[in-house]
């Protein structure tokens, strides 16, 4: 007898369709790779004012964004306004979001500055260095997942992990920025020491530096007010409203020059100097890079899983697809990712392609070359009234959090364990916290998961009575559905689950070994008999109905919601099947009704023999199409 192997088989054929399909495949995934080739050809020109205007919104608000993003961050400030012309360029090749602007955002600034300051107790390494550092790590992950199309590992990441993080987050970022409006020094770190910092050190506020900062958050505030209440009646109050930072930043600059343009020392804190022009490009420090490259773990999966959830969000609104794997090739260059206030104004500005990207580039090349010195001037409570404004509407509201609570309690604890976790402890811990507890609550629901036995009460619900079909189940009979995968987590109870049913309603034979204890051929252990006796209790049932129970004849597979059994499964239906022959006897059959072709096969391959059946005794079971087929198995 000549031996098949099914699994060499496939190979075989895998490899033929491999090799056959190699040089085109190539030709797609290096296309995939530079979208613009794709698109640019088809480019309209009519589209190019769209671009124009947007490029140039979008880069007037990316402007101080950068330098504020870079202040959370703990980095020179001119290093914000470097880290955002470059992204904008290489998104116009690699992007497939019209609508995504890239750059320097709050949660990766937050994420940084936090590396910022374990390393840097080191000594020996500048801010500069290390979150050069950490963008090459964070490209490392990007390109890795985006290179190789893995970029389906980031749904690990729950929705609401992802939101109890960046609320944790913006309160940090926040609570970061209050000193610096009340000109407080020395605040410690830790959101309990800043909390009681802050309060502790009221009495040190200074008046001027108060006035400064609190005056541009109600400026900010009220310009984004008006552009929310009258932006789409009128073009000039949309255009003040999403350029509000550069008017706030740009009038208090005046302001600051002013004052102080005549004295030795600025009545508050200023920006300070900030170098023109760019750097010459440097490899980092690979030394480095090894310390930070498992912490730069959490500013990937920050800002992936913030860039991918923005670009898919103006996909769905603007009736396009885009390509996640893709993106993460593009981050894979730098620290970057997607800005949801950047990336909404650019969608509100008619933008029709990434084209834009090179006007946004333009104008922060030349802001870092001709308006550095202006820079100087900048109040440093303008810039934290600038993040303060921006990140507190990242900030979900409790509702949010209490709808997790009605939907799933599993969800909203790990939107609280993110929260809590990232907010006193450090965004690193919160995100992998409450991502592990999400994972294992998963694996412990498939591990706990069972059959359902149906009872001749629910019989309609699953299996709507049709022409010629039946609307009970016979005498004797055990119907049990499952709608699950059965595996090496839930292989055990899968097994248990069909047992218990048969056993609850059903006699064994007379013979069956858990007769009573009068029984001298008893086996030693009456643990069966006793779990049976549980099983009829939890039923509700008397002594009358345990003494009239029929004996099982028919036991009902439903494997129709099954799309996957594996090794473990399997042997644990032929234990389920060995179990039930020494309950019921050799003469019960057991039916595996919707067996997928896929699994049947597998079933044979194990040493499965069916035969194809239709009635269950002398009683015809034709109810629905899920019924069908029927495998009745037979002994090898």
């Amino acid at each position: 007898m000549k031996f098949e192997d099914n699994n060499v088989d496939r190979a075989k054929r895998a490899v033929r369709n491999g090799v056959s399909n190699l040089p085109g495949a190539t030709g797609r995934y290096l296309l995939q790779k530079v979208p613009v080739v794709q698109w640019l050809p088809k480019y309209s020109p009519r589209w190019i004012i769209n671009d124009v205007i947007a490029g140039l919104t979008v880069g007037v608000i990316l402007v101080p964004q950068a330098l504020a993003y870079a202040k959370i961050a703990g980095i020179p400030l001119q290093d914000g306004l470097l880290a955002s012309w470059l992204p904008s360029v290489l998104y116009f090749f690699m992007g497939t979001s019209k609508d995504m602007n890239t750059g320097p955002t709050s949660i990766i600034g937050l994420l940084t500055a936090q590396i910022i300051k374990d390393i840097g107790k080191e000594g020996g390494y500048s801010a500069t260095a290390i979150a050069v550092a950490i963008s090459f790590s964070v490209g490392i992950y990007c390109l890795i997942l985006g290179i190789l199309k893995l970029g389906f590992l980031l749904e690990l990441v729950s929705h609401p992990v992802l939101t109890g993080f960046i609320s944790a987050a913006a309160i940090t970022i926040i609570l970061g920025q209050v000193p610096a409006i009340f000109g407080e020094k020395n605040i410690g770190s830790g959101a309990k020491n800043q909390i009681h910092d802050i309060f502790a050190k009221l009495p040190t506020t200074k008046p001027i530096t108060f006035a400064i900062g609190f005056s541009g958050i109600v400026m900010l505030v009220l310009m984004q007010t008006i552009g929310q209440r009258w932006g789409k009646k009128s073009k000039v109050i949309w255009i003040v409203s999403i350029g509000r930072n550069a008017i706030t930043i740009l009038l208090f600059t005046v302001i600051s020059y002013v004052l102080n343009k005549d004295i030795e020392k600025p009545m508050f804190d200023l920006t300070g100097k900030i170098p023109s022009g760019l750097l010459p490009p440097k490899a980092p420090d690979f030394a480095l890079v090894g310390k930070v490259f498992q912490p730069s773990l959490a500013v990937f999966l920050a800002a992936a899983l913030e860039h991918i959830a923005i670009a898919k969000t103006f996909g769905r609104k603007n009736n396009y697809t885009i390509d996640q794997s893709q993106e993460l090739t593009f981050m894979g260059g730098m620290g970057v990712g997607g800005a949801a206030s950047r990336t909404a104004v650019n969608s509100e500005s008619g933008v029709k392609s990434p084209m834009y990207g090179i006007f946004t580039a333009g104008t922060v090349l030349i802001s870092i070359y001709v308006m550095t010195g202006a820079l100087f001037w900048i109040p440093k409570a303008t810039l934290a009234a600038v993040i303060i404004t921006a990140v507190y509407q990242m900030i979900a509201h409790p509702s949010v959090f209490f709808g997790y609570w009605k939907v799933s309690v599993i969800d909203f604890c790990a939107s609280m364990i993110a929260f809590w976790v990232t907010l006193f402890v450090s965004a690193e811990m919160g995100i992998e916290l409450a991502t592990g507890f999400m994972v294992l609550s998963t694996i412990l629901q498939t591990l706990f998961l069972k059959g359902k036995g149906v009872s001749t009460d629910d019989f309609h619900k699953y299996y709507p009575s049709g022409e010629g079909g039946i609307d009970y189940i016979p005498a004797g009979t055990a119907v049990v559905k499952f709608n699950h995968p059965i595996i090496f987590l839930n292989a055990s109870r899968a097994k248990s689950s069909i047992l218990d049913s048969v056993q609850t309603y059903n006699a064994g034979s007379p013979s069956e070994f858990t007769s009573p204890s009068k029984n001298p051929d008893r086996m030693w252990s009456e643990l069966g008999a006793r779990h049976i006796d549980l099983l009829r209790r939890k039923a509700g049932m008397s002594h009358l109905e345990e003494h009239n129970l029929p004996q099982i004849q028919v036991v009902v597979v439903d494997l129709s919601g099954v799309i996957y059994v594996d090794e473990t499964g399997i042997v644990a239906m032929k234990d389920m099947k060995t179990e039930l022959k020494t309950y019921g006897g050799e003469n019960v059959e057991l039916r595996f009704v919707g067996l997928k072709q896929h699994l049947l096969g597998k079933f044979e391959r194990a040493g499965w023999k069916f035969m194809i059946n239709i009635r269950l005794g002398n009683t015809s079971f034709n109810t629905s199409a899920p019924l069908l087929p029927k495998f009745q198995d037979r002994p090898a």
